[in-house]
């Protein structure tokens, strides 16, 4: 495909998001459509969509946009791409821009934030003016794609070298000593023979660095375990026994395959078990969130998320935290991990535990906001007394 068939193809999968198909089903169903479309020519194409939609509001395409075209020249001239030579009609390419076309949208400083207005004020009163420029500039562009070396099978230097051998180059993590970040063919890392090893896992290098911070002598527990990210990252980097839960028990479908590749002991513990479990030294929960700190891999999400939606978070993520606090043992830790850029799911909730239960007190905290280097993640580690008069 030229490059300005790639384009025509931006404007029907925006074409689809508009009348309300998820970004994701959306760029699938145009591949269905279009299976001459070569694999670069699909990634391409998937790249100009989600950068549309990340910076959705600077391309005058919020709320909504005259049409999919104006959306996907908004995008382009917000990021500085000529379209001279993409809308010539030449090879399928759309037809050349209209006199008012040429003219770029005229974006106020709200615009650029790329965001809602109630965000933009939501981050500005937590950090300043300064601070949530820089964390919604970030989110305006693609996010990383990083690796966690299994360092119970592999340094970083080895997998660096065994994956050169196959023309993907990664530069060391600064966020995370096991994190790499990919800079090119990344979509070849999963087919690495050393990936079935065991090698390495896809995991951003705040995730990385958020779980060394979890406590992981005695009898540790994943409360909200998911696909087992941060499990198996604990039991990498202790080699012990980490036993994971989570209501949803389908979250957890990959674990037992993650854990038989790295060579880890991950042991599922299912919903109606927990309350059988004695307690635990060690319980480490990555609340359900608004996600904001990882908008830029779900962008769609940023525009969707509303203020009631917050609220609903809030009460589940405490609903949960309490219970997981009974699950603690007197001195032992209670990790609360999020992946939210917001003070309300954050320190909020930090606060709301330390006035809820006075025999815990705060050992360790850490906030990751999103860069180039990794995604938005928060974790507050609490030590909960063993006296029980504290």
């Amino acid at each position: 495909m030229t490059p300005g068939a790639r384009i025509s193809a931006m404007i029907e999968v925006l074409d689809s998001i508009l009348v309300g198909v998820p970004t994701e089903k959306a760029l699938t169903n145009w591949g269905r459509g279009n299976r001459f479309a070569g694999s670069k020519d699909r990634a391409a194409i998937r790249d100009l969509v989600f950068q549309a939609v990340r910076c959705r509001r600077s391309a005058g395409a919020w709320p909504k946009p005259i049409s999919s075209r104006a959306w996907a020249i908004g995008s382009l001239q917000a990021n500085d791409v000529e379209l001279d030579n993409l809308f010539n009609n030449i090879g399928h390419a759309p037809t050349p821009l209209t006199n008012d076309e040429i003219t770029p949208f005229k974006s106020t400083d709200q615009d650029t934030f790329d965001l809602q207005d109630w965000v933009i004020e939501e981050l500005c009163n937590s950090y300043g003016v300064k601070k949530a420029s820089k964390i919604a500039e970030s989110l305006r562009h693609r996010a990383p794609i990083c690796l966690r070396v299994n360092t119970q099978k592999a340094t970083p230097i080895e997998v660096q070298k065994a994956l050169s051998n196959n023309m993907i180059d990664t530069i060391i993590n600064p966020v995370c000593d096991t994190a790499l970040t990919v800079i090119t063919n990344p979509r070849r890392v999963v087919l690495h023979d050393i990936y079935q090893k065991g090698w390495f896992e896809l995991q951003d290098a705040a995730s990385q660095a958020v779980a060394m911070l979890i406590p992981g002598k005695g009898k540790v527990l994943d409360f909200c375990a998911g696909g087992g990210g941060k499990s198996l990252a604990v039991s990498a980097r202790t080699g012990e026994v980490v036993f994971a839960h989570d209501a949803n028990t389908k979250r957890m479908s990959e674990i037992e395959v993650r854990t038989l590749r790295g060579g880890h002991d991950i042991k599922i513990i299912l919903p109606d078990q927990i309350d059988d479990c004695a307690q635990f030294d060690s319980v480490f929960c990555d609340i359900p969130c608004s996600g904001s700190g990882a908008w830029r891999r779900s962008p769609e999400e940023k525009w969707k998320l509303t203020q009631a939606k917050i609220t609903e978070y809030q009460k589940l993520q405490r609903q949960i935290l309490i219970k997981a606090e009974s699950l603690v043992k007197p001195g032992g830790t209670l990790s609360m991990i999020t992946c939210s850029i917001f003070t309300s799911e954050n320190q909020e909730q930090r606060d709301f535990l330390l006035n809820k239960f006075e025999n815990l007190s705060v050992m360790a905290e850490a906030q990751h906001f999103p860069t180039k280097n990794n995604d938005g993640l928060y974790i507050v580690v609490f030590q909960k007394s063993s006296n029980p008069l504290n």
